[in-house]
């Protein structure tokens, strides 16, 4: 029994009338946020391995200082000077990527996507992992977005019954009555009057 002056409670974890309150676009637009984020960031690497890889310019990295990398494989993150091959240009510093398994003790073979790049790229398989990733977290963060925002359909919680009503009222009058089965046996069972 509803308090007087209050209003009836809306039932937990619906939207209210079929609209999406304040409360619901914080949450539906920071989760996609988030995804939007992650598929940004995995796709900026990705297009940099990719251009590094296919277009870049190839050198070695002489490895002035590595440190252990303790993520779901152990590896080393090491930086160091980059030659690039002929000795065309040099970079002070860079970032080997992705991490190396072992610790170099010889310069490492990389490429630079050009003079200014912060990251020299080995050979693996980044490219593909990392732009397939940040592209797959973009598409969900869109379709989490298409998901909640998108106009409904006003006939999507209507029974069998009630649609097939619409569809008939849609169709406008069906034509002459038919004379079929049914009106035959409607016909048999009237009683007759006795004259």
């Amino acid at each position: 029994m509803e308090r007087d002056g209050a209003e009836p409670s809306a039932r937990p974890g619906r939207w209210s009338g079929g609209s999406v309150g304040w409360q619901g676009i914080l949450m539906v637009g920071g989760f996609a946020a988030f995804l939007g984020v992650l598929g940004l960031l995995l796709l900026a690497q990705g297009v940099a391995a990719t251009l590094a890889e296919y277009a870049g310019s190839p050198g070695q990295v002489r490895v002035t200082r590595c440190v252990p990398f303790e993520g779901k494989n152990e590896g080393w993150t090491c930086t160091g000077e980059f030659v690039a091959d002929g000795g065309a240009f040099r970079i002070a510093e860079v970032t080997i990527e992705p991490y190396l398994e072992e610790r170099p003790t010889a310069p490492v073979p990389a490429r630079v996507v050009d003079r200014r790049s912060d990251e020299a790229w080995i050979p693996s398989l980044m490219p593909l992992t990392a732009g397939g990733g940040g592209l797959a977290f973009l598409g969900l963060a869109g379709w989490v977005v298409w998901g909640v925002f998108r106009p409904g359909d006003p006939e999507e919680n209507l029974s069998k019954r009630a649609r097939r009503r619409l569809e008939r009222q849609r169709r406008g009058p069906a034509g002459p009555p038919q004379l079929g089965n049914r009106a035959r046996r409607r016909r048999r069972r009237r009683p007759r009057s006795a004259t």
